[in-house]
Parts: C-alpha cells; structure tokens; sequence
C-alpha cells in the first residue's frame, strides 16, 4: 500500500512556444514538440505532464500569438530542469523560454 502522507517537493514548469525565433512562424506543431520531448525525457527518465494552451507577447517585431505548451515536472532538480529547458529552446528553435518554480505539497494515490 502507497504511503498517502502529503510530501514537500519543488513543481517546475516550463512555458515554450513554438514560433521559430528567426521567422516568427509555427515551424513545428504540437506533436512535433510532444515528439521531441518524449524523446528527451525518456533519455533521461523526466516524469512530465504536458498541457497546450495559447500565449501572447511584445518582441521587436510587435505584439504576436503563439501556440504555447507547459511542461510540468516534480521530482528533478533545478540544474536538470534548466538543461532540459536549455535543450527544449535549442530543438524548437525558440528567442525564449520561461521556467517556474513552486514549492507544493504532494500525495500519489
């Protein structure tokens, strides 16, 4: 029987979307970058949860849209989420990548 106790851990999430930084373009789709990141994340044995969404921002060209994805992880240390978030901004070809981390509290049941 799992231990249902809450523990305290570290949730990163990594915000990536995927317009091309030299044509501000979607090169990629979304199953490409699931692609890409089940690839990496089994290499290194990264649990991960992946939602899609939309995001918006200002670059030097104006204000644009971009499909935007966030990678949840729990249970990696902050160097590995910045390698792995260095690796996800290489692959996609992306000027920016955004990294958060929170303290929770969690239980697997």
């Amino acid at each position: 029987m799992r231990d249902q106790s809450f523990k305290k851990g570290i949730q990163y999430e990594i915000f990536v979307g995927i317009k091309d930084k030299d044509n501000y373009r979607e090169i990629l789709n979304v199953n490409d970058f699931k692609n890409i990141l089940t690839e990496i994340c089994t290499e290194k044995q990264i649990s991960f949860s992946l939602l899609t969404q939309l995001g918006g921002y200002t670059h030097n060209k104006g204000y644009t849209t971009e499909t935007s994805l966030r990678v949840v992880i729990i249970g990696i240390g902050e160097d590995e989420v910045t390698r792995l978030g260095e690796r996800l901004k290489k692959e996609i070809n992306t000027d920016t990548i955004l990294i958060a981390k929170t303290e929770i509290e969690y239980c697997f049941l």
